[in-house]
């Protein structure tokens, strides 16, 4: 990858972080609540938005050719765009996105540059620990990003918020364990991928 577009994503991850908006949103208020994941096969990705309203549950796949590469720390070049056109036909009171918020080097993970782009409520859980460190107080562990407590870890997964959510947010959520829309998400962006 050309240095000018490292610098120039790394611009645009900064832009974002400047733009996030920490703010309690209060998951008990939660009507609407949105998960986002993606699947692969060769540069073709299967984007799957699940919505559940009040125990009602529908989902929007978005399939398109992938062209940008991986690259660690710029995963929302990669996945952002289907996943955006997938979410972008519900209303959400909160989006869950598969992969990291604010627990990420330039606090612009994908859940909060999809939550920053759709001005949503997002959290962000991954499977995975991006940055920050490990700090346990009173039966939690923190992920600590420059002296800042911006997620959790509950079992094996890492939540952290994203836009317009806050720590305690992120903890509420956390409790029930690893989210059902983001589970069928997988599952379905996995079976549609196989399919075809």
């Amino acid at each position: 990858m050309e240095d000018y577009i490292i610098d120039f994503l790394i611009k645009f991850q900064e832009l974002i972080a400047k733009n996030v908006k920490i703010q309690h949103l209060g998951i008990e208020n939660v009507k609407k609540l949105c998960g986002i994941d993606i699947a692969y096969k060769g540069n073709i990705g299967y984007a799957v938005a699940v919505k559940e309203d009040e125990g009602k549950i529908e989902y929007n796949l978005v399939k398109g050719d992938v062209f940008f590469p991986y690259i660690p720390t710029f995963l929302f070049m990669r996945e952002a765009p289907l996943m955006i056109k997938a979410v972008e036909k519900y209303e959400c009171d909160l989006i869950l996105v598969d992969g990291h918020g604010l627990t990420h080097p330039r606090k612009s993970g994908i859940a909060t540059v999809i939550g920053v782009l759709l001005d949503k409520p997002s959290i962000g859980v991954a499977k995975s620990r991006l940055t920050g460190d490990l700090v346990v107080e009173n039966d939690t562990t923190y992920v600590v990003v420059h002296g800042e407590k911006l997620g959790v870890k509950v079992g094996k997964y890492f939540f952290s918020i994203g836009n317009k959510t806050d720590l305690s947010d992120v903890i509420g959520l956390a409790k029930n364990g690893y989210p059902r829309v983001l589970k069928l998400a997988d599952k379905l962006s996995k079976d549609l991928k196989k399919k075809e």
